[in-house]
């Protein structure tokens, strides 16, 4: 996915137009490249902008150098932050995608990120 499909996504789980984007426009960019910066360290064990293979999302071409089976995490994680600043029942709506987001952070742990499980001594990559 895209940083433009991401956020097209966003506006859709939440409920709102993709014509307002320009209102949460300034805010999406950030709650993206938190989630995508939890990501990358749970599968790489670097935060984002540390190194040239993990730079921040910042145009609406860029695409997360993840696997594509966890980019859909990143609009749950956006969802959540768009919710998260609403009332009682936005944020109970959020949960939802919280959750989904946190399910996926587990997921890419137990897989054992960028460098694959550690099933014994002899796997640990030196």
């Amino acid at each position: 996915m895209t940083m433009d499909e991401i956020k097209q996504e966003i506006m859709f789980q939440s409920n709102n137009d993709v014509e307002d984007l320009d209102e949460f426009l300034p805010y999406l960019d950030g709650y993206i490249n938190e989630g995508y910066d939890k990501m990358v360290y749970a599968w790489a064990k670097v935060h984002c902008g540390a190194d040239e293979e993990y730079p921040f999302l910042a145009e609406d071409d860029d695409v997360p150098n993840l696997p594509e089976w966890c980019h859909r995490a990143l609009c749950d994680y956006g969802t959540w932050m768009v919710y998260r600043n609403g009332n009682p029942q936005k944020q109970q709506r959020g949960q939802v995608y919280l959750a989904a987001f946190e399910e996926m952070l587990t997921k890419i742990r137990s897989e054992g990120g960028k460098n694959g499980p550690v099933r014994n001594f002899f796997s640990i990559p030196r």
